[in-house]
């Protein structure tokens, strides 16, 4: 659920289309960065003598993930770039799609990556070194 004073919408919940589709083109920048982190990750393990090929293939589709989010997001990138900013929408249908919050804010509230189509996104957070916690 959205804050009901959320400095990112009118009283109507109106969004910028081409400020969502920047949003989501860093959103999907992030996610191609963490993909890529998570498969090196996995290639600095150390695995048994004779790797089972299904899992090679399976570190082959994560990066074919790594290689679509990097597209998908100079699409939305270019597309932020071609919507006319006058061009709004109510975000609050388009955003109870979405069940991660930190998503939905992401996408709903004005931030520097938001503010101009194709910037760099913020960085993550420092992940401190530790024990990992397998879900």
């Amino acid at each position: 659920m959205l804050p009901p004073a959320d400095p990112g919408f009118s009283v109507a919940g109106a969004l910028a289309l081409d400020a969502l589709a920047a949003r989501i083109a860093a959103e999907l920048d992030g996610l191609a960065q963490l993909s890529g982190e998570v498969q090196l990750a996995l290639s600095l393990c150390h695995f048994a003598e004779h790797t089972d090929p299904a899992a090679i293939r399976g570190l082959q589709r994560l990066d074919r993930i790594t290689q679509a989010l990097e597209d998908l997001g100079r699409l939305m990138a270019a597309l932020a770039r071609e919507i006319p900013q006058e061009l709004q929408t109510d975000s609050r249908p388009l955003l109870s799609q979405l069940r991660l919050q930190g998503l939905i804010h992401a996408l709903a509230l004005p931030g520097p990556a938001a503010a101009a189509p194709g910037a760099e996104p913020p960085a993550a957070p420092p992940i401190e070194d530790g024990d990992v916690q397998w879900f």
